[in-house]
């Protein structure tokens, strides 16, 4: 489970984003950031179960990074952050209109294995793709992200991100 938010003004480039990734994202959550701290976003994670908090930052108008937040009871740390640009479903002209998720389904991940697929796995919590899974599917070819879901088409059905520049943090 991932606690998604963003930076502190989000435009609406950035929020609608946000809100396709819940789509694609099994029992993920998304908190107006508002007024938060990021020790208070972290509390809400735990609260939710979260193991996973992504934070959203935008640079004029358009999401620019992905911060990544490890959560538990006792210990959180910042483990990594990827430069990217996004492509919305309108802009793909995706015309599906896709709920959220309401069971606990995994999020398999698909592609070639490199150390920049580990990153998004980990980033991500995601599990290997073994095929035919119920849930979602993050698709990774070494440059973007796109997303599948099998229940819904079986193509990619967006948000497409391209991952510029990505760090794990220590």
């Amino acid at each position: 489970m991932i606690l998604i938010s963003t930076s502190r003004r989000p435009s609406t480039r950035t929020r609608s984003f946000v809100k396709e990734l819940l789509g694609v994202i099994p029992l993920s959550f998304q908190v107006t950031r508002g007024k938060k701290s990021i020790e208070e976003l972290k509390d809400v994670a735990i609260l939710k179960g979260c193991r996973r908090l992504m934070i959203v930052e935008s640079k004029d108008g358009n999401p620019s990074t992905l911060s990544f937040m490890y959560v538990d009871k006792n210990d959180w740390k910042w483990i990594g952050i990827a430069n990217i640009s996004v492509s919305l479903r309108r802009e793909l002209k995706i015309n599906i209109n896709i709920n959220s998720f309401d069971e606990d389904l995994p999020l398999s991940i698909k592609g070639n294995k490199d150390e920049s697929f580990d990153f998004i796995k980990d980033m991500f919590f995601c599990q290997n793709y073994e095929g035919d899974e119920e849930g979602s599917v993050l698709l990774w070819d070494g440059i973007a992200i796109n997303f599948m879901r099998e229940d819904i088409s079986n193509n990619p059905i967006g948000p497409k991100i391209n991952v510029s520049k990505w760090m794990r943090l220590p």
